[in-house]
């Protein structure tokens, strides 16, 4: 008789239909229990007791078998007697949850402990607590500008979405240094091909993979790097923000200024006017000078309303810096005072290549080219796995192995970087970025010096323009007013003259304040090429 009849004729024996299932004598084991016959019934108190790690404990007959039912069900289920049995079963779970957890934990811990506290170029708190001291000029002179600066700083919404965006990028590092998630895989035989030998017919398996030594790190310190060159951009825009506050805020200055001058103007036209209107009474002046008086105050009422619809979206594009209701009033001083730096030109130089952020960006982008061709050499490097695959016993009916165990089986993986195309594009690829972030870097030293020249050149212009003006055109127009208006007074002097001259000191007085104003506005460029906050 062959083995395939054999097999065939163990089936008939033994089917349920033909003959009843053999009964468990005491002390019996196995990988799923008989039922028991009619009749006959565990000794066990209570059925928890029943099948105790495996032993089914004989005694007299009885009608029925309590634990029938029970019994099934375990059949139907091998998941309880592959990994619920057994010392070693309950170790090979433990195992298995110890490969699932533990490994991303104490990745999670080396990356909180290896985050410095202090890995940006820019220093967070500064966004909150802007300087009150000029770079250049010491104490700040203008109380209500350093109120504005605190205020664009902490309510700027670009700012404040960049600065999310940085905290964004630092909350990436945790990401970037955790391992892969570990695979697990659950597998069940529905079809074996022995019937009666149910053999590692159910297996569970986990599998953690690890890249290279050092790989995390690097993926960390180039995170870290790329958080760095996003802070560095945090700290030129907010620069440039402070920057864009003063000169508004400066404009605004200056035109509430020439509309005060145009109004005291005004005045001075209206006493012309009743110095014209007394000679026209007694016949020695002509109506023409009447109506040439009144149309130029005309004229200069219509300068103010300009200056005034100037002033409204000026005090706009203000309060937009600042985050606040478009009408809301703006404070300036009644003076503005003129201003002068105290550094030589090679020392703002030598400031601006020292202390401007958008060199810490550029060097930021640079340690990450730097970083990124390491971790281009990591990622070429083998990776490796390891794992552990739990095997049901044999627990069919009639077991052709009554005594197996669990199959505990260690497992082991290499990932083998053959093709190597892709690692060498990457070293390429941060080779070329440290070139062109060498080219950027000397664009920025000459674009920035550039700006800072002509910075320069504006306040020597303007401080000349203001010792002109206080010095020698504005004193002598307003001594050739004060003549040119006893002469017509006196019937020597042309009215057109004296119009003419009124004109010329209205003029000279706004070249002034254009002056000092555009002598502020430099001084806020200088401070801003230099890193001055307020």
């Amino acid at each position: 008789m062959n083995s395939r009849e054999k097999l065939v004729l163990s089936r008939e024996e033994y089917s349920p239909l033909t003959k009843p299932v053999p009964t468990l004598r005491e002390g019996d084991k196995g990988g799923c229990k008989n039922p028991l016959l009619r009749g006959e019934k565990c000794s066990a108190k209570g059925a928890a007791g029943l099948h105790k790690r495996g032993v089914c404990s004989l005694a007299e007959p009885a009608e029925t078998h309590p634990c029938q039912f029970r019994w099934t069900l375990n059949c139907l289920s091998p998941l309880p007697e592959a990994l619920g049995t057994g010392e070693r079963g309950y170790a090979a779970a433990i195992a298995l949850f110890l490969i699932m957890f533990l490994a991303p934990l104490t990745t999670q811990a080396q990356v909180q402990g290896s985050a410095p506290q202090h890995n940006t170029p820019l220093n967070f708190t500064s966004w909150e607590s802007p300087t009150a001291r000029s770079p250049l000029l010491g104490e700040t002179t203008y109380t209500q500008l350093t109120q504005y600066l605190q205020t664009a700083i902490e309510q700027n919404p670009e700012l404040q979405s960049m600065r999310a965006m940085t905290e964004a990028d630092r909350e990436r590092v945790r990401e970037v240094g955790q391992l892969m998630d570990p695979e697990i895989t659950v597998a069940y035989d529905f079809n074996p091909m022995m019937y009666d030998s149910q053999l590692g017919r159910f297996s569970v398996s986990a599998m953690q993979m690890f890249p290279w030594f050092g790989s995390l790190e690097a993926r960390r310190d180039l995170q870290r790097s790329a958080a760095d060159a996003r802070g560095a951009q945090v700290s030129a825009r907010q620069l440039e923000i402070l920057r864009d506050v003063k000169l508004a805020w400066f404009e605004i200055a200056e035109v509430r200024k020439q509309i005060r001058i145009t109004e005291q103007t005004v005045e001075l036209v209206n006493d012309l006017e009743k110095l014209v209107e007394a000679r026209y009474e007694t016949g020695r002046a002509g109506q023409a000078d009447i109506l040439r008086i009144q149309m130029e105050e005309q004229r200069l009422r219509n300068r103010i309303a300009n200056l005034e619809d100037q002033l409204k979206a000026m005090t706009a594009r203000f309060n937009e810096l600042l985050n606040r209701d478009a009408s809301a009033e703006v404070e300036t001083p009644d003076e503005m005072i003129s201003q002068t730096v105290a550094y030589e030109d090679e020392q703002l130089r030598n400031l601006v290549r020292q202390t401007n952020p958008q060199f810490d960006g550029i060097a930021a982008e640079r340690s990450g080219a730097e970083k990124q061709r390491r971790l281009a050499e990591l990622d070429g490097r083998p990776g490796f796995g390891v794992g552990v695959e739990v095997m049901g016993r044999d627990f069919g009916p009639m077991s052709m192995f009554p005594d197996s165990r669990e199959s505990i089986i260690g497992m082991a993986t290499v990932r083998v970087p053959l093709f190597r195309s892709r690692y060498d594009s990457q070293k390429r690829q941060a080779g070329y970025r440290i070139r062109a972030l060498d080219r950027q870097e000397e664009q920025t030293g000459n674009r920035l010096i550039t700006e800072l020249e002509s910075a320069l050149e504006e306040i020597r212009t303007s401080e000349r323009s203001v010792i002109l003006l206080d010095e020698e055109l504005v004193p002598r127009a307003e001594q050739a007013l004060r003549i040119l208006s006893e002469e017509y007074a006196t019937g020597t002097a042309r009215f057109d003259e004296l119009l003419q001259i009124q004109r010329e000191l209205l003029e000279l007085e706004f070249e002034r304040i254009e002056a000092i104003a555009k002598q502020n506005r430099a001084v806020a460029k200088i401070e801003s090429l230099i890193g001055g906050g307020g």
